[in-house]
């Protein structure tokens, strides 16, 4: 009996994200998942929060913001003015990628920290997508703008769009592992990720 109950609770143990900054501000950290609301949380430099996402986790977002606001409703604003660690977490394997589609406002970077089963790191399978933009005033070129608070991002006015343009390029050309526009993973490097499902995760903000 004590056997049958350890084999259920290790297939139903869920997938853990540790998110950390390494910004030298404080920055507040939101996380949603499909059809729920937004939850944020503040964090200092060297300063983690571990989310539990269970063992399905269907399109999981995560981005941060300047500030120590911790504010759900300022995260919700700052949303379309933030680049995107994405999760689909379930299924034969978990998927995550990088995404400046909307925008881009600080560097981010996945990392598989506990690869279920082990295996090889190769290329997209379990691989560590990043992305880093410094000077983002100097960056941010039209047809891209600069948003303002509280996002303080540079807004991609291309990126919902289907084909690459002069300005989803300047993202590609910056952050070639990540989404710069809506259909970016026909094309390579690669921007989607996948790892062994039941495999946990950390997302780090200024990496």
């Amino acid at each position: 009996m004590v056997l049958t109950l350890l084999a259920i609770s290790s297939s139903v143990q869920g997938t853990t994200i540790n998110v950390r900054s390494k910004c030298s501000s404080a920055l507040t950290a939101c996380n949603q998942a499909q059809g729920t609301g937004v939850a944020c949380f503040v964090l200092n430099n060297g300063g983690s929060n571990l989310l539990d996402v269970g063992a399905t986790w269907t399109g999981g977002l995560i981005w941060g913001f300047p500030g120590d606001s911790g504010d759900p409703g300022q995260g919700n604003l700052a949303k379309p003015q933030a680049n995107l660690a994405e999760f689909t977490i379930g299924g034969d394997q978990d998927f995550y990628d990088l995404s400046n589609v909307n925008a881009y406002n600080l560097g981010l970077q996945i990392n598989p920290t506990d690869i279920a089963g082990g295996g090889q790191v190769d290329g997209s399978h379990c691989g560590s997508p990043s992305c880093t933009i410094p000077n983002l005033d100097s960056f941010c070129q039209a047809p891209n703008k600069v948003s303002g608070p509280p996002g303080d991002g540079c807004i991609n006015t291309d990126g919902p769009g289907d084909v690459a343009t002069d300005g989803t390029k300047a993202f590609k050309t910056a952050c070639p592992n990540s989404y710069s526009y809506s259909k970016d993973d026909v094309n390579n490097p690669p921007v989607v990720f996948g790892c062994n499902k039941g495999s946990n995760y950390e997302v780090v903000f200024c990496p």
